[in-house]
């Protein structure tokens, strides 16, 4: 498949996963999030940012309330949305049952020793009829498995040399120390939320665009893609897909399920 082609890749909404540029897989994301959010009548929008970062990844309405948490209180200082800013760690953080009507936890599981363990936790704290977005490396691409055999150093030595990042690597610029435990893998994710009363409504695959950056400055372009992308598939005998290197889902919470808390209950302003 040639550059031009992934350009055109199909991007549409059913029972299929999207495949496209990350633009066109984000755009259709956002899409089917604004489509399905309901907060509860005459209440804001509630959302958590789960890893919050330097920016929220989601248009949201504009009287959403918003937390955030984040272990890096650099970054998070930079994120002008957030409502409230709880820097420690995902897995020590706590919530009402309801709380949220929307989850987004983007590029975090990686970095963590317990994924499962968040997963389950988002499906705790998120309202029926909520959706929990998630965004992870493909567990079964090339470049999660060059990441997973090299050593942290040479993940901020390759992006600050090669990739052209010079801040990498500095409060709060990435990249950080990744862990890539398997249930991040799109079957275990879809393995574990069934158990919590999750169901996908969303799947997409894209290309990192770091990845295309480096590959499109060493040529592996047009045919020489292709062929690389076959010799990969052959060689692991079908299980790794070099133009799949990120996988997201959004999971939403069966909007018949009772709610455990009522509106009031959830996370409210804070007022210090």
């Amino acid at each position: 498949m040639s550059d031009e082609s992934d350009k055109r890749a199909r991007v549409e909404w059913g029972a299929d996963p999207v495949f496209g540029t990350p633009d066109e897989v984000t755009a259709a994301l956002q899409r089917m999030v604004t489509a399905l959010l309901r907060p509860p009548a005459g209440a804001p929008l509630r959302a958590l940012e789960a890893g919050a970062g330097k920016r929220i990844r989601l248009d949201v309405p504009d009287d959403a309330y918003i937390v955030g948490v984040d272990t890096d209180d650099t970054a998070m200082s930079l994120n002008p949305r957030l409502h409230e800013r709880v820097i420690g760690d995902l897995h020590d953080y706590t919530a009402p049952a309801d709380s949220f009507d929307l989850i987004t936890c983007w590029y975090v599981l990686e970095h963590v020793e317990r994924p499962e363990a968040l997963i389950a936790r988002f499906a705790q704290m998120v309202a029926p009829g909520g959706l929990v977005v998630l965004a992870v490396p493909h567990l079964y691409s090339p470049k999660s498995v060059f990441t997973k055999l090299t050593p942290h150093a040479f993940h901020v030595w390759f992006r600050r040399r090669v990739l052209g990042f010079p801040n990498a690597g500095k409060p709060g610029y990435g990249p950080y120390p990744t862990t890539l435990r398997r249930g991040i893998a799109p079957a275990a994710i879809a393995t574990l939320v069934a158990r919590h009363g999750l169901a996908p409504v969303f799947e997409g695959y894209f290309e990192d665009d770091k990845q295309t950056r480096f590959r499109r400055k060493i040529g592996v372009t047009g045919w020489r893609w292709s062929l690389a992308r076959g010799l990969v598939r052959a060689l692991s005998l079908g299980l790794l897909d070099a133009a799949r290197s990120e996988y997201v889902v959004v999971l939403r919470r069966d909007p018949a399920t009772p709610r455990v808390s009522t509106p009031r209950d959830r996370v409210a302003p804070s007022t210090r």
